[in-house]
């Protein structure tokens, strides 16, 4: 049985987007200029699992009545979480938080301690009532960009710089990131109407979640300079957008969602020389 219940528990985890908060926390650490302590080796291994499932599993638990009219859950993009399972989900999920916590404590660093309490909150309040930022557009999407971007960055920023040296491009990229985000409520947009929620794209239209996308990204491409490699990857974006823009199908743009997604971690692999 407990065997059972850690598969189930890594599945909730979707083991497939361990690798995107801990190349965020890496960039923090590499513009900082910090070196790979045992602190610092920690929080990248628990923005893995454990955060994971602290945000997935309580998605999952309180997106019950979505997932189950969404085809395309129940493989590598998360279960369908059975009723019975929740609160082995929602305590391990707790659990994990508390590890979380516990390691920007180690810290005594109030940049870490800061950018783990927003990790933390809007991880868990994004899906959770009574707050549900999920369904308080566009909450939904600054949430995201505090969770996909600037908490993990700001993470492995602090083990050598404070949160008001934090780069501008932090900040924009955190804002693009937020734009993603409303492009992305397009692929559930059946199931969410249907279910009764109410996401970005719901409330605001398909082919407005990818216009907002779109926005933010050509604002943030012209704010300052970029290197080669961001430059490439939003005009590849951009582009994307523009195709969702004109057709926004919802089995188009979950597939448009995957080639980003492999565009971003194979744009990432140069940085990872800084592991080495």
């Amino acid at each position: 049985m407990m065997i059972e219940e850690l598969k189930l528990l890594v599945k909730t985890s979707r083991p497939i987007l361990w690798i995107v908060l801990p190349l965020l926390f890496l960039g923090g650490v590499f513009v900082s200029g910090a070196r790979m302590t045992q602190l610092v080796i920690l929080q990248l291994v628990l923005l893995t699992f454990p955060i994971s499932l602290l945000g997935y599993g309580i998605n999952d638990i309180y997106d019950y009545e979505t997932d189950k009219l969404n085809k395309r859950k129940g493989g590598i993009e998360g279960v369908k979480l059975e009723k019975g399972n929740n609160w082995l989900v929602k305590k391990t999920a707790l659990i994990m938080a508390g590890l979380l916590f516990l390691s920007a404590l180690l810290t005594w660093n109030i940049t870490n301690i800061a950018g783990m309490s927003l990790l933390l909150f809007f991880s868990y309040f994004y899906s959770a009532p009574p707050l549900r930022f999920k369904e308080k557009p566009p909450l939904d999407s600054f949430s995201n960009g505090i969770i996909y971007l600037f908490a993990p960055f700001l993470l492995g920023f602090s083990f050598a710089g404070s949160i008001i040296a934090v780069p501008l491009k932090v900040y924009l990229m955190a804002l693009g990131v937020m734009g993603f985000h409303a492009f992305t409520t397009i692929a559930d947009y059946t199931a969410d109407k249907e279910a009764g929620q109410k996401t970005f794209a719901i409330v605001f239209g398909k082919r407005t979640a990818a216009l907002v996308a779109f926005l933010i990204l050509i604002a943030t491409f012209f704010a300052v300079s970029w290197s080669l490699i961001p430059i490439i990857f939003m005009s590849f974006c951009a582009i994307i957008f523009v195709i969702s823009l004109i057709y926004p199908s919802e089995k188009l743009v979950l597939k448009l969602i995957k080639i980003i997604y492999l565009v971003f971690i194979i744009a990432a692999i140069p940085y990872l020389n800084y592991l080495i």
